[in-house]
């Protein structure tokens, strides 16, 4: 086993630590972005009234009352062009204003923008991937044999965790709820049923307890390792200050 992973191995999973990481913030910031944008949006549309034609239109629009019904029925034009051309317009500018303007949202903020599955999805795929390269170095370190490498790695990633840091957990030195917790969340998108579509929800301060958990254990490989590189428990935290700094409220921290 020790033989079959050299240094390259390693630097891959490192770089591919990196991109998952990178790539679960940049979601992150898009669905906050998008979800600033709708605020204004609705904002610039609060004194919009309807037109005359608008009401013609609204009288004359029969719509099935089922939802099955409305999914199959050809839906026709509910607004007249003028008003479509006005929100058409509001929610263009709208996504402007959001790429320049500063919005604070609230610990309690919760993100229901599509693009959290990118950063709950990417943000497992990061502990995974640095779960599984402490596992090759605790096999190479001839801390496990290649029998028990084999059989925990290809475990549940609960399991994987739980097993590293057995120790830690018999001592009360670390938690793993946030981690659960993280898991958990992926499990809805991985899975995503109708029942996990709509209660997808995650709250800004849960993601930050998600962030502080992941990072303290991964320090905790890093004493262990070693390595010559860049530590990951920094670069999540790092991010996270960054995202918080740019969208969260300070108020409650």
């Amino acid at each position: 086993m020790s033989n079959k992973h050299q240094i390259d191995t390693y630097e891959k999973l490192a770089l591919g630590a990196s991109f998952f990481l990178e790539e679960s913030f940049k979601y992150l910031d898009s669905a906050l972005k998008y979800e600033f944008a709708s605020i204004l949006f609705s904002k610039s549309l609060e004194n919009l009234e309807p037109s005359k034609e608008d009401e013609k239109i609204f009288d004359k629009i029969t719509l099935p009352e089922t939802t099955i019904g409305l999914l199959q029925s050809e839906i026709p034009e509910v607004i007249s062009e003028s008003t479509a051309k006005i929100m058409s317009d509001a929610w263009d500018n709208a996504q402007i204003r959001a790429e320049k303007e500063k919005h604070k949202f609230g610990l309690d903020h919760q993100i229901d923008s599509i693009e959290i599955l990118g950063h709950l999805n990417n943000l497992g795929f990061f502990m995974e991937t640095i779960i599984n390269r402490h596992l090759l170095f605790l096999n190479q370190s001839k801390i496990i044999d290649d029998f028990s490498y084999s059989r925990i790695s290809m475990s549940r990633i609960m399991e994987r965790i739980i097993y590293i840091f057995k120790d830690e957990l018999n001592t009360n030195k670390i938690q793993l709820n946030e981690i659960q917790n993280l898991f958990r969340l992926r499990n809805k998108t991985v899975h995503f049923t109708p029942d996990n579509a709509k209660a997808l929800k995650p709250k800004i301060s849960e993601l930050i307890k998600i962030w502080n958990q992941c990072s303290k254990l991964i320090k905790e490989l890093e004493k262990e390792e070693n390595f010559n590189e860049i530590n990951f428990s920094e670069q999540i935290i790092y991010y996270s200050l960054k995202i918080q700094e740019k969208w969260n409220s300070k108020e409650g921290r």
